[in-house]
């Protein structure tokens, strides 16, 4: 992918020796994606981006349980998952400084220790899943990856549906930068890239927190003021004015933690309603408001120095309106008890 992105910018500038800042671009749009805060030095409009675009850390993560699955078949699973750390820190280190010139600079630290960061939490889950005999998560936690999943799940849906329903304006404002045919995927790339930071906006929006496009600018349920959109033809699918009936979808992120609870119910949890609820929406909220945090920030100098949604509010939501369901659907779902189980009427 970052080979495909330096290649892409390098074809769209049109110049032979475009090479390197093509290259470093492409290495600062990697660390962005990780969360790096990157300083832009543009003459008379300096800027610092802090928004992550999270396609390039689901790249990473995926990457990393797969080979942390791998690292339990070798001979030192604790050594192949140091080794993966010390590769990630080194690479990293690489793009740091491949992405440092006159124009761009990432803060070194964060550009080698987040990375890590992603690489040792998404590989150590990785082994977990692989080594026989792990013992499973707690319910609670289960129930509320669950209802994190389930209402990622729907955000990205909406997305896709707003993504067609409004295709005609997306395509109308792509037309409108005349970026020709090289920029054009240069911009569909970097959209791509970004289209996960967009998920999570959505399901900010389910959440009732909404989210920013600018300073003064508010994308809810309950209200919209968009203002002038940023120029990435993605963005021409945002609903501004919400509808009347918008408010009610406030139920999906009340249904996901119910369907959460059901499941892990099913599965067998005898876990008592009260403690699943409230570690489950403890957990809900800290995943989604990370989420927020990481999707949330300076996008470019002026208005998109505020740019995402307010993480504290999306992590208490998320934990409210997960949790209490969670607490409900576990008091009336009976867990189920196989009747090789203590207790059951047969023995």
């Amino acid at each position: 992918m970052l080979v495909s992105l330096a290649v892409l910018a390098w074809a769209s500038l049109g110049r032979p020796d475009a090479w390197t800042p093509s290259v470093s671009a492409a290495a600062d749009a990697w660390l962005i994606g990780h969360g790096v805060d990157v300083r832009f030095a543009v003459p008379d409009h300096p800027f610092t981006v802090t928004i992550a675009a999270l396609g390039p850390v689901l790249v990473t993560a995926a990457c990393a349980v797969r080979a942390g699955r791998r690292a339990v078949a070798t001979a030192s699973p604790l050594a192949a998952w140091i080794a993966q750390l010390v590769a990630t820190a080194l690479v990293s280190g690489v793009l740091v400084a491949v992405g440092t010139s006159s124009v761009a600079a990432p803060v070194g630290w964060q550009g080698v220790l987040l990375p890590v960061l992603v690489v040792l939490g998404a590989s150590a889950a990785g082994m977990r899943s692989a080594r026989p005999g792990a013992r499973p998560l707690p319910a609670g936690v289960r129930a509320g990856l669950g209802a994190v999943v389930l209402l990622v799940a729907v955000s990205a849906v909406a997305v896709a549906v707003l993504l067609l329903a409004r295709f005609a304006d997306v395509v109308a404002l792509d037309e409108s930068l005349d970026t020709g045919p090289l920029g054009g995927l240069v911009l569909t790339a970097l959209q791509i890239l970004a289209l996960p930071t967009v998920v999570v906006w959505a399901a900010s929006w389910f959440l009732g927190a909404g989210f920013s496009l600018g300073t003064g600018s508010v994308i809810g349920p309950f209200a919209g003021q968009a203002g002038p959109l940023p120029a990435l033809p993605i963005l021409g699918a945002v609903p501004a004015d919400p509808p009347v009936w918008a408010a009610g979808l406030l139920v999906v992120p009340v249904l996901a933690g119910f369907a959460a609870a059901v499941l892990v119910r099913r599965g067998g949890a005898t876990t008592g309603a009260v403690s699943l609820g409230l570690l489950a929406g403890a957990v809900s909220g800290a995943v989604l408001g990370v989420l927020a945090a990481a999707s949330a920030g300076s996008a470019g100098p002026g208005r998109l120095a505020a740019v995402g949604p307010d993480a504290l509010l999306v992590a208490i939501l998320a934990a409210v309106l997960t949790g209490v369901p969670v607490v409900v659907g576990a008091a009336v779902v009976r867990p189920r008890i196989s009747p090789s189980e203590p207790g059951d009427a047969s023995q």
